[in-house]
Formats: structure tokens, C-alpha cells, sequence
């Protein structure tokens, strides 16, 4: 059982010595045996009757495989087997060689439905499996029914065909199935006692073959104990126990059941020595099996070198031993995962060739010393002990086909060049056939044999098998997949978690991993319910570097993987966990201008239908659609964009729904971009817009409601003209200042992302992206030449992308300064060898100084320095805001001035018509040259966009009398701003008067970057200080110069000591920072937790390094716990839906679903039908009945799916939890918050004394931290409670609102 050589391969020849006509006469001889409680007699196997044309002799035209027999060996065969899958194996089988010839019955449990394929089914009842006397009465009951059943039954023509391991070697089983008139296909009841697992081993010992060290506890015929009775089976462990100790070892092992299988009635024995342990080891086997019988012990292999040891399966039939071994790799169950057929030539990767030449040879021996007479396996473990040498143990051999047979079945061919088919096979062995005579296969050296489990691996080998149903098969054929099966219907735990099987041939082991890691990935079962992480497991084994290298053994199968945290998602999953919750509770419950205010159903039908409309429309493509596929070059684009504007008299831009909805619906433009974008590309297009604007709030708002701002971007990329996305400069996106060393992988991952949605994962040139860099204030500072928009412009450039510099206008920003930021943009793009042809002016409101002439003379500053370095006019794009419906009119006047100075490349931002927030593109296009079926397409797009943007009702704040017409600023939203002041409690009409007030004594002027943002927590700040008072810029000053501190957060701050901006600092400024030194100190120090490239996980996609880098701890928090599927990403191409009133979406309602596989690839829509809303069955159906629960239906690919949830306005208990409970108001010893925003972290501890102006807790309140300090009314009282939960990794902190306790205060003791 040693060697270390290795030898040249040699075949073993095997002879059968027994010849044909005595197999078929010689009677069988048994004792009786029980069979449960029941004697049955013995039976005889008689000669049965030859197909006609066929002769029996000992001679080669005897040795036929199932193939080449002309007609079937029995009519009926009956498949008694629990599992699914292997049911469906034996039944393809017999399909693939016989056709429908053959009559197939499928024995299942009452209730099921059969597989298809099936002609018939025989109902048991439910977990009566093995009990023969239930099957005889159905089987009796099915003869009296079926004529044919019983007159070949009579005949004994037909087949019992089982598959399920422990009944299939049973012996007992046979009697009791010949008792019954049926065929018996397995191994004669004489030969498979003897072949039992005891008495393999005691074969093993007689023949001289290798067998670890066994001790029978109690023999194959012992007498079973009651284990009904307590103390009997008390009794039994003891005994078992006993001889256990008895053995004096301390050596590893297995306490074994005979009747076992597939990891069942098997437990590790660590320390035999242990009388617990061997106590829990022994209980397991025996509740496992419900017998006693045939149990032993069996000592592991290796256990003196390290542990490691590789499965061979050496398949026989009757003495005949096949081609190649089959190694197999398996779970901590003992449950196989995969088995892998090698030739002969290909065994030495795993074991030298003479010791496996010796175990062919030994398996002959035990098979013939077993009298074995049909197909079965010889199971050993290859290893290299403590001394290097290499051993092999036999362990058992498997008295029955099995499915994995075809990982050694595609290694052999008959005379015809047929395959082996194994069930088949087992049918023309029980006729009467020899074990036909096989060559070797010369299409394939290598045969993979992966089982489909659905469950999630962990690196201990262990499965968590996962619930669901089963419908087939996705993704493409593939040519070296031999065979596919998958089980349809309810995966069942009870029977074979297995769900079906893949067989994969190779001409190498290389070649086969390649083959398995495509299949993985290409090939998934479509499963209704939890998803599962298996694929992706396999994916991981197949590529890794030890698996390819033959170096991961049978019993460490996933050890060295990467472990997927979550799995793959299927549709189930979307509409369980992300759909069915805004059905039944709503998108955002409470929120709202008016909460109440749904969209009707006149406006969701109208949005559908117009979703569907749009897109059976093709848009029409143009130069930048070639350009942004990788087809033209950047410049034939501008060039096309340059004849197009001049024929028009300049262009529009629209800004629907990003920058209507930023201002006038509280930021809700994510969920309605993609059907704009499709409005936009189809009729926007036709209509001579050429770009369409994205990003800003609408990323971040996007994030914080739970969608991610990736797919927000993707959906946006318009198809024939260009996304402009706003970016706020080194914030990008955010409100967090990030570092070069973020930036730059941000900007790389945010091209890769553009490019693999235009180019299909081919790169190379300019990528289409083109962000507007709009940083407030210009600011530039000669002395160091620093200035944050010149740094991330050239970032953006170096990542291949198209950022379009934005100056921001002010009539107080001489324009000097503006002649020395032109020609600096013009100079980092030449840097980088691309020619500046497009630049933007963007003024943030509007205001009194927003006029045509004004803007005319900043556009010819412009043009001026680009005329100065030979370069063509540039094309200006203009933004701005509408407060007073002049905006449109002061667009159309500078165009109209543009065009009398032959200036024709002039493009300005617009909304659609009405729309009460940006300029009216219908008046201000007045002024281009469009023809009339331009004006047409301008109304249809217009009509369009206004029914996409109702869906947003509930948030519409376009009516609010919060900005005056002269606001010189855009100040977020009006949406939020009116949010964010309810949270505060403040009347929303003074926000604007407080945002002022701030900008007086703060005059940030467009300054650092989010400047709007800026003044209006400033603002806030001031309303809700009760020291400030009257609400003043005087009182304002008097508090900030008497040491006063305003609740700000970090940010705030920061930007004040930069002041990055072009007007002075005020001396206010400086001295609030004096006041908060604490808090500006943690503020700059806030970029040390900044999230880099380090932090995240190797297998992110660049679409989650995006929203890592861009959005920090939030968007890093996203992308891990996107797989979990809490995020509504999904519905952002169902508007409809989401914004729907609870329970109210009709019946009838279609929409798509974003199914994005988050490995990188482009996401994907599902098609899914709403079929309505029901209650669960049994459930109280009235009003007030607690725990009702509802049913949700759903029609995808043909197949209803259902999801229960409970009902929210179902009676819930008294006692459940309300939130935070309020602060009493007067008590100095229950501290509220005055500051909304989530709790993200204490700074003092229970029994601290507190001082003045030390930090107390740190929140988040409106997206940005806040550190609240010490007042001084509660220094040297002492914390006896923090009452709030802190933000974790996993988990959020406590939402606070002004007025809920934030921290429990007790005097200092005396």
C-alpha cells in the first residue's frame, strides 16, 4: 500500500469467470430476513426472456451496451427515490438511449407534483420512504387501475429502480422488492451483504487490500434496540462507549453507519479517549440512522502527517474494473461536491501510476472475494504519510450507480462510439447482459461531475442550505457541457438538497478548471426564493491557484476560497426584500410636502404607458454616439456639435429632471432620470438639445433614500448626446473634502464605468464623460498657484475624462480674475495634449445682476483669451436658475445678442416648459433657428417631461413662497429646505431671511464649495441659538464677539478658515473659530477617516469603488451591503411604483426591475406584471385583527411569484417600541437635542464629570458631522446614562429629532 515511484501505465485486465447461462440459472439463495416487522420469503431471479433478435453466448456480440440493444430490455421502469435529482438522472438515462419506449413511473410523496418527462406517478404517503408494505398497498392499488402495470408486473417486466444510497445497497431491499414481483437491478442480496461496509473491510483484510483500522460496535445483524425506550437506548450508547474505550486509542476516526451515505449516519471521533465526545459521536450516528445496527468505528488516515488525503472512486461492474479514476472532493459533511474523472494517463497528477495500477488490482479482488454482480464503486483516500511516502486505504465500496458515475462513464465508448449510460446499463444487467466490453474515449482525459447545491459554502467546509423553487436554466449553451440537469419545482431538505448536476469534459486538468469557472459564471439555476453564494463559490475553487495546481485535497475543499459575505440575488429576492415593502408601506412614509398627496392613478397609468411608448421609439443616432462607442474621435464630435450649433444659432441643455427636481421636489430626480433620459434621447434630441444634465444632489439625495448613485449615474448616460454631471470640484460629490490620493482612483473608476457602458469593456482614448467642475469662487491663489478646480480638472483629464471647467458668476468677481481662469483651463488641457473647446459659466440663482448683458460681457472675456491663443470660439455653456419667470426671456435676449456678433456656439440650461423652476425652453429656443418638426419634437418632449415630473406630486414645492424672485442664490432646494426646517421645527418662511442674515456676517459669496450649503446651516444655526436675539445681523455679531458658538458641523467650519473665495474675510469670521477651537480641530483632523483606495475589499466592481470613494462612509457602507438587498436601487426604473400610495398599486401594473449582478457587469431589467394584493390564507381579515398579514403577486417569465408580508396597518401590541422618548422640558438633567440627526458617536462615558466646552456627542444632522459640545449650564454634573445606540458598521445610530433625549445627567455626589 507504499510507494513512491512511479511507473509507466499499464492496463489491468479483469475476466468475469463465470459464464453467461450460469448467472442466468443459477438460483439465489437466501435466509430470511426482516424487513421491519414483516418476513418476507426468499425469492428467485429467473431466466428471463431474450429480445427478439439478440443471442446470448459468451462471445463479444453478447457484450452489448444499452445503446446498441434494439429495443429495451423491460417496458416499465418504477424510480423509487426521494431525491429530485436523481430521479431525473435515471430518468434521463433511460431517455437519452430508449426514448419514450420505455414507460417511467415516479414514486413521490402525496401532494407533489411528478417531474416532467414522467408518464406516471405512484403516491406514498409523506415520510414513508423505505417502508415496502405502504408501497405495496400503492402499488397494488396502481395494478387494479392500470392493466398493462399489472400484467407486466405479473411477468416481471418491471424494474424497481432505486437511487436513494442506504436502500439502494440494502439487502433487505432486495428481497422485499423481488417479494413484490418486481425487478431488483442492483446487487445480488448475497453479494451485497458481504460488500457491506464491515464486511468490505473484513474483504479488504482477506485479499491483502489496505483498510484503515476499524472496531465493529455492533454487527450488520445484531438485534435492534428500541430506541423508543429510554433506558435500552441508554443501554446501547453505553455499551457503544465501552468498546470504544475499550480500544485504548487516542488515534482520530469516524463512528460509521452501514445504512449511510452522502455524510449521513457519519461523525467525527477527535479524541476517542474522551467518553463525551465519543458519547455526542455515537448519538449522532444513531439518531441519524433510528437503528442500531451495523455501527463502527474507523480510524482516520494520516493522521500522523498533515491531515490532508485525495478521494479515488474505482468504479467495477461485476469484476471488471473501468477506465480512469474518479477523484472526488466533498463538504465537512462528507457531502461531495465534485467529482473528477481522469484517464489513466492523467492519475499521476494525484498519486503515482503503480499505486494506482495495485488499487485497480485490489478493487478487482475485493469484487470477485464479494461476488459482486453489478455496477458498483471502490472507495479509497490517497495520501502522503509522515515520512513522504504514498499510501492508499480502502474504505467502502458503493453497491450501486450513482450519478457522479458519468464523471468516469464519458471516459469509455462501446463499439459504436456510444458513451456509457449507467441506469441504462443497470436495466440490461438485470436481463441477463455481461458487463459489455468498453475502449477507451478518445474526445476527453478529464470529466467534471459539479453538483448544483443551493446554499452558501463557508471556509470550514460547511453549507447553510437555502429554501426556494426551482424553474430550469440560464445563460448560453456551451459545447463542453456533456449533460445538464436541474430539477424543477421546491428544493427539498428532507430528500437531496441537490439541485442537479453539470457534466464538463477537457482534454486537460488546466483546461477543465477553465471550463468549470466559465460555467459558473454563465450558466445559474433560476431560483424563486433565497439567493445563494454556491456559484460563485465554485467560481472561486475552479480559479484558484491550488485548485489549479492540484493542490487543494478532497478534505479541504474550500479552505483557501474567498468566501462570497453574500450571494447572488435572483428577482425573488428583489421583490421580497425592496419591492413588496414600498408596496405596502410607501417610499419615504411621511415625508413630503404634503404627505398625503399620491400621485393618482390617472398619473401612474399615464407614466406606464408612456414608459412603454418610449421605449419601443429608437433614438436617433449622432456623431457623439460614435465617438462615445470608441467609432469617432473627440473631435469629429466637436466638430459635428460646431456645424450644429451653427446652424441653429446656438443650442439648449436640458436640466429635467436633475435640477427641476433638485429645486422644486426636494431633490427626487434619481428615480425619474432614466425615463427622462429616454424623453431626452428621443425627443430632446430631434429638438436640438445637446446634452442633458445629471449628478450633484442627485447622486447624494439618491444615496441617502437608498438608491445607489452608480446605477443613478449609469441610468443617466444618454445614448446621442452627452450626461453633463455636476461636480463639485476636490467634494466631487460629497460634502467631505477628499485628498489627491482618493480622487484619482475615484476619477479612474468613474471612467471605467462610463466606458464600459458606451464601449462593452473596451478601453482606449478619450472617455465621454463630461463633469462640470464647478467649484464656487474661482479661487486662485498666485503666491502657490493652488486652486482646487486647475487640481481636479487636470485629475479628471489624467483619468481620460472631459471635464468642462465652470466659472461661477458674481458681479463682485472682477473679470480680470476670470481672464486668468480661461486661459489656465485652456493650458492644463494642451498639457495633457487635448484641445479646451467646451467651458461653462454657472450662476447659482439668479438675482438682480443676473442680465443678458452681463453674461454677454463674461462670454466675450471668455472668447477673447481663446482668440488670443489661436484657438476657435469656445462653446459656453450657461446656467442658471428661474425665480422670476425672466429667466427663459434673459436666455433668449443673450442668444439673440450672441447670434448679431456671429457667436453662434452659445448653449444655455432649460427646463421644460412650466416648469416653475429653470429657464422655459419654449422661450428661450424662440430665439434659435429650429425647424418646424424641431418645434413639434419640442412640444412632445416638453408634454413628456411634465407627466414624468408629476409622479413626484407628494414632494412638489415649486408653489412655496420661501425664495423671493430677487434670491441671488439657489440654496439647495426648496424641496429640502422646507424638509430640513420641519425637522428643525422652524417656520420654513424665515429660512430664507436666516440664510441672509448668515451671508451678511458670513459672506462666503459663491466661496467654498457647497456655499449654498454652507449658508444654510449657518442660517439654521442662528434661528434656533436662543441667544441670538432679535434674529439679526447685529445680534448676529454681538454673539459670535461675546465668545457665542453656533451648532454647525465640521464642514462648516473648515470652509470658513479656508475661505477660498475672491471677497474678503470679515473679522466675525475668524473670531467664531476663535470660539470653537475644539471643533474646528476635529474638523480638520476629519480627513484621517476618509475612506482611500486601501479600505476597500479586492472584488469590488468599479461601479462600488465609485460610490466608496465618492461618498465615503456612507457610500462605502452602500456597496458593502448592497448584496443584502436593502437598498431600492431596483425600482429606479419603476417611478410609478415607487412613488405610489400604500397598498394602492392596480392590478395590471407592468414595470422593470434593475437586476444588477454587482460583479462589474451592465446591469439588466426584468419584466415583472403586478398581480395584486391579497391576505394571507388563515389570516384575521379585519381592520383592527392583529398579525394580518398580506400576499403580494407578482408574474415574471411566465411564473406567478408570491411574497407575504405583514400588514403595517394590522393592531400591533401596546408595548412596542415608539422610538427616543422626549426630554422633560425644564429638567437640566435630561439633556434633549436640539439638532436633528443621527447619533453617531458619544464622547464622555457613563460616571463622567463634565467641563464646559468639552466635546459631548457627534451627529450627523444634514449630511454633514456635528460635534456638540459641553454647554455651560451642565459643567460638573456628572452622565448617568447615554440613552442612544451609536452608528456601527452594521448598523445605524439612533434618528433623533429636537426634543428627544439625547443624554441623562445626576448631580455630583457630595
Amino acid at each position: 500500500s507504499k510507494s513512491g515511484s512511479a511507473a509507466p501505465p499499464r492496463r489491468v485486465e479483469v475476466e468475469i469467470s463465470a459464464v453467461l447461462e450460469e448467472m442466468l440459472s443459477r438460483p439465489v439463495r437466501l435466509t430470511q430476513r426482516l424487513v421491519g416487522s414483516k418476513a418476507f420469503s426468499p425469492c428467485l431471479r429467473p431466466a428471463l426472456p431474450v429480445p427478439a433478435g439478440l443471442k446470448l453466448s459468451k462471445r463479444a456480440n453478447a457484450n452489448i451496451s444499452a445503446p446498441l440493444a434494439p429495443e429495451p430490455p423491460f417496458p416499465t421502469v418504477i424510480i423509487y427515490n426521494q431525491s429530485k435529482h436523481a430521479t431525473q438522472s435515471v430518468l434521463a438515462d433511460i431517455r437519452a438511449v430508449w426514448g419514450s419506449k420505455v414507460r417511467v413511473l415516479q414514486t413521490l410523496e402525496e401532494g407533489k407534483q411528478r417531474l416532467p418527462g414522467m408518464d406516471a406517478a405512484l403516491y406514498v404517503k409523506p415520510k414513508t420512504w423505505g417502508d415496502l408494505e405502504h408501497f405495496k398497498e400503492r402499488l397494488n392499488f396502481a395494478c387494479s387501475q392500470d392493466h398493462a402495470l399489472h400484467h407486466q408486473r405479473s411477468a416481471r417486466q418491471v424494474v424497481f429502480m432505486p437511487g436513494w444510497s442506504a436502500f439502494a445497497e440494502s439487502a433487505e431491499a432486495a428481497v422485499g422488492v423481488e417479494a413484490l414481483g418486481l425487478v431488483w437491478p442492483g446487487t445480488e442480496p448475497v453479494a451485497s451483504q458481504g460488500l457491506e461496509k464491515i464486511g468490505f473491510k473484513r474483504i479488504c483484510e482477506k485479499v491483502g487490500a489496505p483498510t484503515p483500522p476499524f472496531t465493529v460496535l455492533s454487527e450488520e445483524d445484531a438485534v435492534p434496540v428500541d430506541l423508543t425506550d429510554a433506558a435500552a437506548k441508554e443501554a446501547c450508547v453505553q455499551e457503544f462507549m465501552n468498546k470504544v474505550a475499550a480500544m485504548k486509542t487516542s488515534e482520530m476516526g469516524l463512528i460509521k453507519s452501514i445504512h449511510g451515505g452522502g455524510g449521513k449516519g457519519t461523525a467525527h471521533l477527535h479524541h476517542p479517549d474522551k467518553p463525551e465526545e465519543a458519547r455526542r459521536a455515537v448519538e449522532k450516528v444513531i439518531t441519524e440512522m433510528n437503528r442500531t445496527d451495523g455501527i463502527y468505528f474507523e480510524q482516520r488516515v494520516n493522521t500522523k502527517g498533515d491531515g490532508r488525503f485525495y478521494q479515488i472512486e474505482l468504479e467495477v461492474d461485476g469484476k471488471t474494473v473501468a477506465d480512469g479514476g474518479r477523484f472526488v472532493w466533498f463538504n465537512s459533511s462528507l457531502q461531495k461536491v465534485v467529482e473528477i474523472g481522469l484517464s489513466d494517463d492523467k492519475i499521476g497528477m494525484f498519486m503515482p501510476t503503480d499505486l494506482y495500477q495495485k488499487s485497480r488490482q485490489w478493487s478487482a479482488a475485493i469484487a470477485a472475494e464479494g461476488n459482486n454482480n453489478t455496477r458498483g464503486t471502490m472507495e479509497a483516500l490517497v495520501f502522503q504519510n509522515e515520512k513522504g511516502e504514498f499510501e492508499v486505504q480502502f474504505i467502502e465500496c458503493n453497491r450501486r450507480p450513482q450519478v457522479e458515475n458519468e464523471a468516469l462513464a464519458l471516459l469509455q465508448k462501446d463499439a459504436k462510439g456510444h458513451r456509457r449510460y449507467t441506469f441504462a446499463e443497470l436495466m440490461m444487467r438485470a436481463k441477463g447482459y455481461p458487463a459489455p466490453t468498453f475502449e477507451v474515449a478518445t474526445d476527453a482525459s478529464v470529466v467534471l461531475h459539479a453538483r448544483w447545491l443551493h446554499g452558501n459554502p463557508n471556509n470550514k467546509g460547511q453549507i447553510t442550505y437555502q429554501a426556494g423553487s426551482i424553474s430550469g436554466m440560464t445563460g448560453p449553451r456551451l459545447d463542453y457541457v456533456k449533460a445538464e440537469l436541474m430539477a424543477p419545482g421546491e428544493i427539498s431538505f428532507t430528500s437531496d438538497p441537490q439541485l442537479g448536476k453539470a457534466v464538463i469534459t477537457a482534454d486537460s486538468w488546466e483546461e477543465m478548471c477553465d471550463n468549470a469557472a466559465e460555467y459558473f459564471t454563465l450558466r445559474k439555476p433560476t431560483v424563486m426564493g433565497a439567493s445563494s453564494t454556491y456559484a460563485q463559490t465554485m467560481y472561486n475553487l475552479f480559479t484558484h491557484p491550488k485548485m489549479r495546481s492540484g493542490e487543494i485535497a478532497s478534505n479541504e475543499t474550500f479552505t483557501y476560497l474567498e468566501i462570497p459575505e453574500h450571494s447572488d440575488r435572483g428577482v425573488l429576492n428583489y421583490l421580497k426584500d425592496q419591492v413588496s415593502p414600498v408596496l405596502v408601506s410607501g417610499y419615504r412614509p411621511g415625508e413630503g410636502i404634503d404627505s398625503e398627496r399620491f400621485p393618482t392613478k390617472g398619473v401612474q397609468a399615464g407614466l406606464e404607458k408612456l414608459i412603454g411608448t418610449l421605449s419601443q421609439e429608437p433614438p436617433r443616432a449622432t456623431e457623439f454616439t460614435k465617438f462615445a462607442r470608441g467609432e469617432a474621435s473627440y473631435e469629429d464630435y466637436i466638430k459635428s456639435l460646431r456645424a450644429q450649433l451653427e446652424k441653429q444659432g446656438g443650442g439648449w441643455v436640458t436640466v429635467a429632471p436633475r435640477d427641476t427636481a433638485q429645486q422644486g421636489n426636494d431633490s427626487e430626480s434619481a428615480s425619474v432620470s432614466n425615463i427622462s433620459r429616454v424623453n431626452a434621447e428621443v425627443w430632446a434630441e430631434k429638438a436640438g438639445c445637446v446634452g442633458y444634465e445629471i449628478g450633484g444632489a442627485q447622486y447624494q439625495a439618491g444615496l441617502i433614500r437608498g438608491f445607489d448613485p452608480a446605477s443613478i449615474m449609469r441610468l443617466g448616460l444618454p445614448y446621442n448626446m452627452p450626461a453633463h454631471s455636476l461636480q463639485r470640484s476636490q467634494y466631487v460629490n460629497g460634502l467631505a473634502e477628499l485628498t489627491p490620493e482618493i480622487r484619482k482612483p475615484l476619477f479612474e473608476s468613474t471612467a471605467a464605468v462610463v466606458e464600459q457602458h458606451y464601449r462593452a469593456g473596451t478601453t482606449g482614448g478619450l472617455v465621454p464623460w463630461h463633469p462640470y467642475n464647478f467649484h464656487a469662487g474661482n479661487f486662485y491663489d498666485p503666491a502657490t498657484n493652488y486652486s482646487p478646480q486647475d487640481s481636479t480638472t487636470g485629475e479628471l483629464l489624467d483619468a481620460k475624462c472631459l471635464p468642462m471647467p465652470n466659472w461661477v458668476f458674481s458681479a463682485k468677481f472682477p473679470l480680470e480674475a476670470l481672464k486668468g481662469w480661461t486661459g489656465r483651463q485652456i493650458d492644463l488641457f494642451a498639457k495633457r495634449g487635448v484641445q479646451l473647446h467646451q467651458i461653462r459659466i454657472k450662476n447659482p440663482g439668479q438675482g438682480k445682476d443676473w442680465t443678458a448683458e452681463a453674461i454677454w460681457t463674461h462670454v466675450q472675456t471668455m472668447a477673447a483669451v481663446f482668440k488670443e491663443k489661436g484657438l476657435l470660439p469656445p462653446i459656453v455653456y450657461i446656467h442658471n436658475h428661474d425665480f422670476n419667470g425672466q429667466g427663459g426671456h434673459i436666455a433668449a435676449e443673450l442668444l439673440r445678442t450672441a447670434q448679431k456678433a456671429n457667436f453662434n456656439t452659445l448653449v444655455i440650461d432649460a427646463g421644460y416648459r412650466k416648469n416653475g423652476t429653470h429657464n422655459d425652453n419654449t422661450v428661450q429656443t424662440s430665439a434659435l433657428n429650429l425647424e418646424p418638426e424641431q418645434l413639434e419634437a419640442l412640444a412632445e418632449y416638453n408634454h413628456n417631461q411634465q407627466m414624468i415630473e408629476n409622479i413626484l406630486c407628494r414632494f412638489d414645492s415649486r408653489t412655496s413662497q420661501m425664495t423671493p424672485w430677487n434670491s441671488d442664490w439657489a440654496g439647495g432646494t426648496e424641496g429640502s429646505d422646507i424638509r430640513i426646517a420641519k425637522e428643525y421645527g422652524l417656520d420654513v418662511r424665515k429660512i430664507n431671511d436666516a440664510k441672509e442674515i448668515a451671508n451678511e456676517v458670513f459672506p462666503l459669496e459663491r466661496a467654498v464649495t457647497p456655499f449654498s450649503e454652507y449658508k444654510l446651516r449657518l442660517g439654521i444655526a442662528i434661528m434656533i441659538e436662543p441667544g441670538i436675539e432679535p434674529k439679526s445681523a447685529d445680534a448676529v455679531r454681538k454673539w459670535v464677539n461675546g465668545g457665542g458658538k453656533l451648532k454647525v458641523g465640521g464642514d462648516v467650519l473648515v470652509g470658513l478658515k479656508r475661505w477660498e473665495t475672491l471677497v474678503p474675510k470679515t473679522p466675525e469670521t475668524d473670531k467664531l473659530l476663535a470660539n470653537m477651537p475644539d471643533e474646528l480641530a476635529a474638523a480638520m483632523a476629519q480627513q484621517s477617516k476618509l475612506v482611500g483606495p486601501a479600505d476597500l475589499p479586492d472584488h469590488f466592481s468599479s461601479a462600488q469603488r465609485h460610490t466608496a470613494l465618492g461618498y465615503q462612509a456612507k457610500g462605502l457602507e452602500f456597496a458593502t451591503s448592497q448584496r443584502k438587498g436593502t437598498d431600492l436601487s431596483p425600482l429606479l426604473v419603476a417611478p410609478h411604483v415607487l412613488h405610489g400610495a400604500p397598498k394602492k398599486l392596480p392590478a395590471g401594473t407592468k414595470f422593470d426591475l434593475l437586476v444588477d449582478p454587482l460583479d462589474g457587469s451592465i446591469p439588466k431589467k426584468a419584466e415583472i406584471e403586478f398581480l395584486g394584493f391579497g391576505l394571507a390564507p388563515g389570516a384575521a381579515s379585519g381592520p383592527d385583527a392583529a398579525g394580518r398579514e398580506l400576499v403580494l403577486s407578482y408574474l415574471h417569465e411566465g411564473q406567478v411569484v408570491q411574497v407575504q408580508l405583514p400588514d403595517p396597518d394590522a393592531a400591533v401590541s401596546a408595548t412596542s417600541s415608539s422610538g427616543p422618548r422626549k426630554a422633560a422640558p425644564g429638567n437640566k438633567l435630561e439633556v434633549p437635542t436640539m439638532v436633528p440627526g443621527e447619533i453617531l458617536s458619544y464622547s464622555v462615558k457613563v460616571g463622567d464629570v463634565l467641563k464646559k466646552g468639552q466635546p459631548l456627542v457627534v451627529l450627523e444632522s444634514m449630511k454633514m458631522e456635528m460635534k456638540i459640545s459641553v454647554p455651560d449650564e451642565l459643567d460638573g454634573l456628572v452622565v448617568k446614562d447615554l440613552p442612544c445606540k451609536g452608528r456601527t458598521k452594521e448598523l445605524q445610530g439612533d434618528i433623533l429629532a429636537p426634543g428627544d433625549l439625547m443624554l441623562e445627567l445626576q448631580e455630583p455626589s457630595k
